[in-house]
């Protein structure tokens, strides 16, 4: 019998290629997420220190275009920040859509692997009976063989 061979290989072969693509978007996506998070996480230390800044002026008795000064720089600060909040929250929208794609692409290969492995089986199941009935017709044709005696040796 001749070996197996699985008609839909080529598909196969492209399923795991999107699977690893996938995964790797989704790795990338993962990488930015965390980038961001960090970035948000210093943008939110360097604006608790703008206005920790400010009101150690406050309570100091500083000059008014100081604190001015000071408060105008934590409203860049601010901005930074809601700046970084959204690109993260835009990163983690795209995480999200990578891990679906990620899912999915999993879902179709490992479909196609059922349909296989359902295949390979099928396969070595006829490859059994096909053998099988091989060993059946020797065994048919050397009962039906005229036996041969050998000659006493006496």
């Amino acid at each position: 019998m001749k070996a197996f061979h699985f008609p839909l290989e080529s598909i196969r072969v492209l399923r795991q290629q999107r699977e690893r693509t996938a995964q790797q978007a989704y790795a990338r996506a993962l990488t930015k997420c965390d980038t961001l998070a960090r970035k948000l996480h210093v943008a939110e230390e360097k604006l608790a220190e703008g206005r920790a800044a400010v009101i150690y002026e406050l309570e100091h008795g500083a000059a008014a275009s100081h604190i001015v000064g000071l408060r105008t720089w934590c409203v860049v600060l601010e901005v930074r920040s809601h700046e970084c909040e959204s690109a993260l929250a835009e990163a983690r929208r795209a995480a999200a859509q990578a891990f679906q794609a990620l899912t999915l692409a999993v879902r179709e290969r490992e479909a196609l692997d059922r349909f296989h492995e359902k295949s390979r089986r099928a396969w070595a199941h006829e490859a059994q009976l096909a053998e099988q009935k091989i060993f059946d017709e020797l065994a048919v044709q050397r009962q039906s063989a005229p036996a041969l005696e050998s000659p006493c040796l006496n």
